[in-house]
């Protein structure tokens, strides 16, 4: 029994920060109910990797992973009809998760207001831009905008740059703020739930991508707050202690932060003569020359693999690893040892090996018990079983459109 099991979730979301968040309630065990558009389905299945490259609805990899355990079903809520079954869906729910624009759901009457007179019980949680209320709540953004406008893109790369005027801001890989966003969004749902668990009542989890991305630059507002400075990006007025230095196959990072830190490291290069240079003799003055310093060192490092440095570095205990590639990541010994990764079967894109959780409950384990469903494979098993529809009337509601 997975710790969520209890939990009914009806996800109604379109790419990846509902679909993230829909995922962890259902890999823990919840019943997840996810809502499709009929005929495209969600915008992540057009979204590769796919196999060989070759588009396929059945076959992204992206939605494959964010789908997990999820029971699928398609719905127009473009029509009277549709409305009326989601609302359906909803009453049956403890939770609704969303990621439609606000004024989207108030027109469809989907919004919380609407909502919470069918199930009082209700939590919903509503995942946008910029939240519910202040003058960019009805703007569009995306993963690149969040992350500019939280203020993480600014003081990124995190080692400093050369030339502030030529090297830009940068966000995060990938969609990696839309991921933040329905992780953020998972901890205040289950906030939620167990309040209503509490109270009976539900409540609305207003859910701000630019402030889920926000709250991780404590440090550089606190800076802020206390001095009215904003961080640095040039290079040498960060912690210098904290570099990546070349090797023969890759990179590793490392830290030396204090004097005794440097001189085991000076050991490991074979106390190579330009560490005797006055200049380097102490904290201050290492900070003053730092890039010297690194390039000199990465003269070093280059002449040695990755592994070498980093074992040589541990062994005189300096905290120093290598710089995975991906293909390094997915062939982890440590990750296989904790089996991080896991293979799921799916009826078209055949067997796919996953991300599982960062976590282990002793009691009630993660697992991935059900594969992406296939666009539209549970409407008879949900809208039949649970909400009491015929086939004949799924039937019906396919030929009009609402499914």
């Amino acid at each position: 029994m997975g710790a969520l099991s209890s939990l009914r979730v009806v996800e109604y979301s379109e790419f990846i920060s509902g679909s993230y968040c829909g995922k962890l309630f259902a890999d823990l065990g919840a019943e997840v109910i996810k809502i499709e558009k009929p005929g495209s389905g969600d915008k992540a299945r057009s979204h590769g990797p796919f196999p060989q490259d070759i588009p396929h609805l059945e076959k992204s990899g992206l939605f494959l992973y964010l789908n997990t355990n999820k029971l699928g079903v398609t719905l127009n809520v473009s029509s009277a009809r549709g409305v009326e079954i989601f609302k359906e869906l909803v009453k049956w729910a403890d939770v609704l998760v969303e990621n439609h624009p606000p004024q989207e759901m108030k027109e469809l009457e989907l919004d919380y207001e609407h909502l919470r007179k069918v199930n009082p019980r209700l939590v919903m949680t509503s995942i946008t831009p910029f939240g519910q209320t202040g003058p960019y709540r009805d703007y569009k953004a995306c993963d690149l905008i969040c992350f500019n406008m939280s203020g993480v893109a600014y003081i990124n790369p995190w080692q400093g740059v050369d030339d502030v005027e030529q090297q830009p801001p940068l966000k995060g890989p990938l969609y990696s703020g839309d991921f933040m966003a329905g992780l953020t969004a998972a901890v205040g749902t289950i906030s939620a739930v167990i309040a209503q668990q509490v109270t009976g009542l539900g409540q609305h989890v207003d859910l701000s991508e630019q402030e889920a991305l926000a709250s991780i630059t404590r440090r550089e507002a606190g800076v802020y707050t206390y001095e009215g400075l904003s961080w640095p990006r040039e290079k040498g007025l960060r912690g210098i202690e904290q570099t990546m230095l070349p090797c023969s196959d890759g990179y590793v990072v490392t830290a030396i932060p204090t004097d005794w830190f440097w001189a085991s490291m000076v050991e490991i290069m074979g106390n190579p003569e330009w560490t005797e240079n006055e200049l380097f003799k102490d904290r201050a003055g290492r900070r003053e020359n730092w890039d010297a310093i690194e390039l000199m060192m990465g003269e070093w490092t280059q002449e040695h693999t990755a592994e070498e440095v980093s074992r040589a570095a541990q062994a005189k205990r300096i905290p120093c690893m290598p710089v995975y590639t991906m293909k390094e990541v997915v062939n982890s010994e440590q990750l296989a040892a904790r089996e991080f990764f896991v293979e799921v079967e799916h009826k078209e894109a055949g067997r796919v090996k996953y991300p599982g959780a960062p976590y282990k409950l002793s009691g009630t384990p993660w697992s991935i018990s059900r594969s992406a469903p296939l666009l539209g494979e549970h409407n008879e098993e949900v809208y039949c079983k649970r909400l009491g529809y015929t086939k004949q009337d799924l039937v019906g509601m396919a030929r009009l459109g609402v499914i």
